[in-house]
């Protein structure tokens, strides 16, 4: 009989942050739960075996993270495997968050509305991947989300746009609010209507894979760099700006990850603008 993965679990020490180099024999595996994604990893002499379980309903409010001790631990099916070969594998494995592989479609739970002349400063979060990286590999053997968001398409029609990720989030203007979130990172958002009209948007496209990702153990969360969004008219789009300081709320930070598409991303954060 197997006993329920509840009975399994033990708490890490309280902490948020689940990311990190861990340490392998040959022939060792060890097992997380990630929010309510089961992950093993084991190593063997010439491959690293990546397996994991994800449930077919995920919620955005699962997320604890605990190793499984239990080496007897049986993984539910479906399991999904991943096999990488090496030559010789080594006795340390990076396991690092990463924001999403494409942009994230965000839709405020209320509209949310800029009067003219005024500035406005929005904190939004998006969800997070697991990379894992092996010594003298520039790119990780894998990259999968934590939760698998939804798709959408973002454009004006069928042929002009792309493929995004879907999410639904009530912006907050004050951070501490914004529930701390270990597979989430926050992304600061400063709005400038400079029109002489009130403008309101219904949804935000937000380019994830242009920015970089920090750790603030101040703050307990993870962040990205600011976007800046000036609107000055009605006959053209918001200018769109990343901008390369760290958040000052965020305090003092650590480097966790550069952007997925650095330098030169052309994208559109809005197709309704009003």
């Amino acid at each position: 009989m197997v006993a329920k993965p509840e009975e399994l679990l033990r708490m890490q020490p309280s902490q948020f942050k689940w990311w990190g180099e861990y340490e392998f024999a040959i022939n060792q595996s060890r097992t997380w739960q990630f929010g309510s994604l089961l992950f093993r990893l084991t190593r063997h002499a010439q491959e690293w075996r990546m397996e994991y379980h994800r449930p077919d309903t995920q919620h955005d409010d699962e997320q604890s993270w605990r190793e499984i001790l239990d080496p007897t631990f049986q993984l539910p099916k479906p399991t999904h495997i991943e096999r990488y070969m090496f030559r010789k594998t080594q006795d340390k494995f990076q396991i690092m968050p990463r924001l999403a592989d494409h942009s994230v479609v965000i839709r405020p739970i209320e509209p949310i509305y800029v009067p003219a002349g005024q500035k406005g400063l929005l904190y939004i979060s998006t969800p997070l991947w697991i990379a894992g990286f092996v010594q003298g590999q520039k790119e990780p053997v894998f990259d999968l989300p934590v939760i698998q968001p939804k798709e959408t398409w973002f454009g004006p029609d069928t042929r002009t746009g792309e493929l995004c990720y879907a999410a639904d989030v009530n912006g907050v203007t004050d951070l501490e609010p914004l529930v701390r979130r270990a597979f989430r990172a926050v992304t600061p958002i400063i709005f400038h209507n400079t029109s002489h009209e009130q403008l309101r948007f219904d949804r935000m496209n937000i380019p994830v894979v242009a920015l970089p990702l920090f750790f603030s153990e101040s703050t307990s969360r993870l962040w990205t760099s600011h976007i800046k969004v000036v609107h000055d008219t009605s006959d053209r789009p918001p200018r769109v700006r990343i901008e390369n300081r760290t958040p000052p709320r965020a305090g003092e930070v650590t480097y966790v990850h550069p952007p997925r598409s650095p330098g030169g991303v052309l994208f559109n954060m809005f197709d309704s603008f009003f």
